[in-house]
């Protein structure tokens, strides 16, 4: 767009009615605006956000529709009459919405416009010497500046003669430009006309792409995670448990080794040939096939086990077992196991206070209760009364042993969203300076006059020196 002011001989030129400008025009205006930039960013931050502050679908209903159905109507019970509009506009499940691939998508186009046209800045950049020998249809005609960007324009006629104006103008331009190193003035001198050019903060213009590039570098990686891309939050692991996902060859196994403490435990993760294994006890993340593993030991979990096979049984089981683990979400949370050999049923509670639980030992046959409460691994030799190994003891062994709360996420190209952030750093630095330009034109005019033509690419070197050599 240029805004074009005309003038006479005499005083300041005055702004004229901008042309009629065409539904294309007016459309494409719009795109370049850098407001609809930012309200795009914001629009797609707060999604985001959203999606942070809000339950998601676990990636593992991926191949369950029943269960991914059970689910977001669990959620948005939760939420009331709210969780029934988040759950239509599917915040619930936010990675197939189609506002956030909408959302990328358009800010996509956005960036890609905004970078045409920082890459058009750049090529009026370098063709701008060129135009100080370039040949004009007569004095006070303006040149043409290549690139469609903003343009500001400004015509004057002088009463002053050519060589006055063409000292005043050059000691003007001297005096605010020179002892600047980042900016570049040039003058050239043709038939009946002086011509300055000035140039300031030019390495800006080759900076700014690249913050552009990075954000789009990361949008492409986002997209690609929407659409190509996976997330699995299994319920937390209790010791001993397993977790499978067959769609993508993912297998947890949260194994219990020797009798010690938490550093005898581990998470064994497969995924696809690969097999990985992550000490309990601490916060991990690690790499498995291009996939970003998440473990924490966040939740307080309760490991049984027993030195003779078959001896614990699980309320609503058919079978026994030797190994039984438990995890406690929160305080009052409870758990029971059966021992069928001995007639008796143990029942786990978590207490309120951090790291305690009650115990509670029922006897079958006389209903008697007996309550302890616990804060470290105990064992304790228990009689068996009947079955095969009757008139013998059995130990239970009981191992303060946390639940692991993992998180398995594959992005593709995440590593580039280094590269990016990388790009967009090294871009932002193109915006401490503006880069701009002045094409000063100075012209004899009939009558010992002159005739002054600035262009620019902000209003400030207009108003600047048509306010110091006193038009």
């Amino acid at each position: 767009m240029v805004e074009s002011i005309s003038g006479n001989s005499t005083s300041k030129a005055k702004p004229t009615p901008a042309p009629g400008r065409g539904p294309f025009l007016l459309f494409w205006e719009t795109l370049r605006h850098p407001l609809l930039l930012v309200a795009a960013a914001l629009f797609l931050l707060l999604l985001v956000l959203i999606g942070v502050a809000l339950p998601q679908l676990p990636g593992q209903f991926a191949d369950d529709p029943a269960g991914a159905t059970r689910w977001l109507l669990s959620i948005r019970n939760e939420y009331g009459s709210l969780g029934t509009l988040l759950n239509g506009l599917g915040l619930f499940d936010l990675i197939h919405s189609p506002l956030i691939r909408g959302g990328l998508a358009v800010l996509g186009l956005l960036l890609f416009v905004h970078l045409g046209e920082q890459m058009a800045d750049i090529h009026r950049s370098r063709r701008l010497p060129g135009l100080l020998g370039a040949a004009t249809d007569g004095p006070g005609e303006p040149l043409p500046v290549p690139g469609g960007g903003l343009v500001f324009r400004s015509r004057s006629g002088l009463a002053q003669p050519f060589a006055r104006m063409s000292d005043a103008i050059g000691g003007r331009l001297g005096d605010r430009f020179d002892a600047s190193p980042s900016v570049l003035v040039r003058r050239t001198q043709t038939d009946g006309e002086l011509r300055w050019l000035v140039q300031g903060h030019t390495w800006a213009y080759y900076l700014r792409p690249l913050l552009l590039a990075g954000i789009l570098l990361a949008l492409a990686v986002l997209w690609g995670g929407t659409n190509f891309g996976w997330e699995v939050t299994p319920p937390p692991l209790a010791p001993g448990s397993e977790f499978r996902f067959p769609r993508q060859g993912l297998h947890l196994r949260y194994s219990v080794l020797g009798e010690g403490g938490s550093q005898n435990a581990a998470l064994q993760v497969e995924l696809g040939d690969a097999t990985q294994l992550l000490a309990v006890g601490r916060t991990q993340t690690a790499r498995l096939n291009n996939t970003t593993i998440h473990m924490q030991p966040t939740v307080p979990g309760i490991f049984l086990e027993s030195d003779r096979p078959g001896t614990l049984l699980l309320p609503g089981d058919n079978g026994t077992t030797d190994r039984i683990g438990f995890v406690f979400p929160a305080p009052g949370s409870e758990e029971s196991v059966l021992i069928p050999d001995a007639d008796m049923g143990l029942r786990l509670v978590r207490l309120a206070e951090e790291g305690r639980f009650l115990v509670e030992t029922i006897t079958g046959t006389s209903g008697a209760v007996t309550r302890s409460e616990i804060s470290q691994n105990e064992s304790w030799a228990i009689p068996l009364i009947q079955g095969e190994q009757a008139g013998q003891e059995v130990t239970i062994r009981l191992r303060f042993l946390p639940g692991l709360t993992v998180g398995i996420r594959y992005l593709p190209g995440d590593g580039l969203l280094w590269a990016a952030l990388v790009l967009a750093l090294i871009g932002g630095v193109g915006y401490v300076r503006r880069p701009f330009f002045a094409l000063v034109q100075l012209g004899v005019w009939p009558g010992d006059r002159s005739v002054l033509v600035v262009q620019s690419s902000s209003p400030e070197p207009l108003t600047e020196l048509e306010g110091r050599i006193e038009v």
